[in-house]
C-alpha cells in the first residue's frame, strides 16, 4: 500500500470502493471548521478536557461531516448520524458505510460502498501491560502468535484486527474477547464472516487494521 498526500478534504465518488483517510489533531483551524458539526457534536468535543484528543476528536469529526455533506448534497453541519447499541455511528438506508478510530494525535476514517467496514488504530506508549492485556483479551492462537517476532508488533496487529472485526461486526467490546480469534487458517473469525483485512503503519508510526467486506480497491489518503 501507499500513502497519497492530498492538502484537502478529498470527495468519494460511487464507483470508488474503498477510502482510507489518515489525519491529526492538528488538520484544521478548529475555530474555523467548528461550523461544519452539530451542536450535540460541539458539545461533546468541549467536554473532552485532554487538548490533544479534544482537537483530533473534532479533526476527525469535521472530516467525517465534510465527506458525508459532500456526498449527500448537504451542509456539513445537517448531517444527522445515528448510534447503535453499542455506540457505533451509521446513516439508516444507505449503502455507504463508515467507521472511525483515533488516538490522542491522529484519526483514521474508513468509507466502504455496498459492504461493512471496521478500522482500529493504536499506538503504544511503553507503559501499557501487554502481558496483561494478551492474558485478558488473546484467545490461544493469537497468544502463541505474540510470543514470537516483536511483541509490541506482533500485539499491535492482534489487538488491531480484533477492534477492526468487533466494530464490522457491528458489536462493541465483547464480554469474552478470548473467544474472538483474528489470527491463523482455523477458527480465524475474520475468515468465517467472509471479510478480508489488512494491517500496516500510519504515516506517524502507528499501526492499524481494517476489516472489510469481498475484495476491493483501497485508496489510502494522508491528509497534510
Amino acid at each position: 500500500m501507499r500513502w497519497q498526500l492530498s492538502v484537502g478534504v478529498p470527495k468519494i465518488a460511487s464507483n470508488q470502493k474503498i477510502l482510507i483517510l489518515y489525519g491529526t489533531g492538528k488538520q484544521y483551524e478548529l475555530g474555523q471548521s467548528l461550523e461544519n458539526l452539530t451542536e450535540a457534536e460541539k458539545g461533546y468535543g468541549n467536554r473532552i478536557k485532554n487538548l490533544d484528543q479534544r482537537n483530533t476528536w473534532f479533526s476527525c469529526h469535521v472530516t467525517l461531516n465534510q465527506i458525508l455533506g459532500n456526498w449527500f448534497g448537504k451542509n456539513p453541519s445537517e448531517i444527522e448520524l445515528n448510534k447503535n447499541n453499542f455506540g457505533r455511528l451509521y446513516i439508516p438506508s444507505s449503502n455507504l458505510y463508515f467507521n472511525l478510530s483515533h488516538t490522542d494525535s491522529s484519526f483514521l476514517l474508513g468509507f466502504s460502498f455496498g459492504g461493512k467496514i471496521g478500522v482500529d488504530l493504536e499506538y503504544l506508549s511503553g507503559r501499557e501491560d501487554l502481558p496483561s492485556l494478551i492474558e485478558y483479551a488473546f484467545s490461544p492462537r493469537e497468544t502463541e502468535f505474540c510470543q514470537h517476532g516483536s511483541s509490541s508488533e506482533n500485539f499491535l496487529k492482534i489487538w488491531t484486527l480484533k477492534e477492526a472485526y468487533l466494530k464490522a461486526v457491528g458489536v462493541g467490546l465483547v464480554d469474552q474477547p478470548k473467544s474472538i480469534n483474528v489470527h491463523g487458517l482455523v477458527d480465524n473469525d475474520i475468515v468465517i464472516k467472509q471479510f478480508n483485512q489488512q494491517t500496516f503503519t500510519c504515516p506517524n508510526g502507528e499501526t492499524a487494521s481494517i476489516i472489510y467486506r469481498n475484495e476491493k480497491h483501497i485508496d489510502y489518503i494522508w491528509l497534510k
